[in-house]
C-alpha cells in the first residue's frame, strides 16, 4: 500500500502538467515568454513546449511533496535516489568543517535535501520565506525552526549572521540556493547569456568560518532524484576576499550547465532569483521605452 502512494504522487504531476499546460493559458504564455527569453537557442515551438510542460510538472510535484517526504526511509532512498560525488561533501566533513551546499533552483529542492537528511546528514536550510505551520501535523513538510535558519525578517540581519556562524563553526551543513536573489553586496558575472549579479553574503559569512563550499546539483525526473555533489570551491581560503568572484563564476558555469542540459527542471526563471529579477527589470525597462 505504502509503494502503491508512493507512485501515485510521482503519477500526479504528469497529469497536473498536462492539465494545467492547456487549462492554465495565462501562466502558460509567461512561461514560454521566459523561456523564449533566456533559452536563445530553443525556440522551436516543440522544445518550448517540452520545457514549459516540464515546469508544471515540477510544480505538480510541490504539491504532493508534503505526502512524499514523511514516507522517506532508508527503503526510500534505494529505490527512488541516485548520488554522485558524496564523497566531495564526507571529505569536507571528515576536516572538520562546517560545509555549504550551494544548490540551485533545479529540480526540486525540498524532496533534495530531505533525502540527504533521510541517509543521516545534519543540514539546516537558509531560507527566505516567511515560516509556516502545518495544517496537518502528521503531514509535516515544512521546515522547522530548529532545522531551518529563516532570513525574512532584514531587522534580524545580525541574529540571522550568528546563527550561520554557529552552525558552520560547529561542522554542520548549511544548504543554501546560490542564484536566490536577495544580498547586498554583490559580483557581477555572465549567466545564460546575461550579466546578472549574485549577492555574495553567504560566501563572506563562510569564508569567516573557514567552511568548505561544496556545488550542489538536484534533479527530478519521473519519479526520480539525483543528487550530484561537486568538489568544494573555496580552495581552503587561500586567497581569502580573492575567492568570491571565482567562487561565484564556478557556480554559476556549473548551474548554467546543467540549466542547458535540463532547461525543464529550472524553477529559477520563475523566482525568486538572480533571473527572475533581471527578467522582471528588464521587461519593466521596454515598458517604459514603448511610452
Amino acid at each position: 500500500m505504502r509503494w502503491l502512494l508512493i507512485k501515485l504522487a510521482f503519477f500526479y504531476p504528469r497529469v497536473f502538467a498536462f492539465s494545467s499546460y492547456h487549462r492554465k493559458k495565462e501562466k502558460r504564455r509567461e512561461y514560454e515568454d521566459k523561456v523564449i527569453f533566456f533559452y536563445q537557442k530553443k525556440k522551436d515551438p516543440e522544445i518550448v513546449k517540452r520545457i514549459v510542460k516540464g515546469v508544471f510538472e515540477l510544480r505538480g510535484v510541490r504539491k504532493v511533496m508534503r505526502y512524499l517526504i514523511p514516507l522517506m526511509d532508508a527503503s526510500f532512498i534505494r529505490r527512488f535516489v541516485k548520488v554522485e560525488g558524496l564523497h566531495h561533501l564526507d571529505e569536507a566533513l571528515q576536516e572538520g568543517r562546517g560545509v555549504v551546499l550551494m544548490a540551485g533552483h533545479l529540480g526540486i529542492p525540498h524532496l533534495s535535501f530531505n533525502a540527504l537528511r533521510t541517509m543521516g546528514y545534519d543540514l539546516i536550510l537558509l531560507s527566505g520565506v516567511t515560516p509556516k505551520e502545518p495544517k496537518h501535523a502528521k503531514i509535516r513538510y515544512y521546515d522547522t525552526h530548529q532545522n531551518t535558519i529563516f532570513v525574512h525578517n532584514p531587522s534580524l540581519s545580525e541574529e540571522y549572521k550568528k546563527r550561520i556562524l554557529e552552525t558552520l563553526r560547529a561542522g554542520k551543513i548549511i544548504y543554501y540556493d546560490g542564484d536566490a536573489g536577495e544580498g547586498r553586496v554583490k559580483e557581477k558575472v555572465s549567466f545564460l547569456g546575461k550579466a546578472m549579479e549574485f549577492p555574495t553574503g553567504m560566501i563572506h559569512l563562510a569564508h569567516q568560518a573557514k567552511a568548505a563550499i561544496v556545488p550542489f546539483i538536484h534533479l527530478y525526473r519521473k519519479g526520480k532524484i539525483t543528487l550530484i555533489f561537486k568538489e568544494a570551491v573555496d580552495h581552503q581560503w587561500i586567497n581569502g576576499e580573492g575567492e568570491y568572484r571565482k567562487i561565484i563564476e564556478t557556480f554559476a558555469n556549473l548551474l548554467e550547465s546543467y540549466i542547458l542540459t535540463y532547461p525543464e527542471q529550472y524553477l529559477g526563471i520563475y523566482g525568486p532569483t538572480i533571473p527572475a529579477y533581471y527578467y522582471r527589470d528588464h521587461r519593466v525597462k521596454d515598458e517604459k521605452s514603448d511610452h
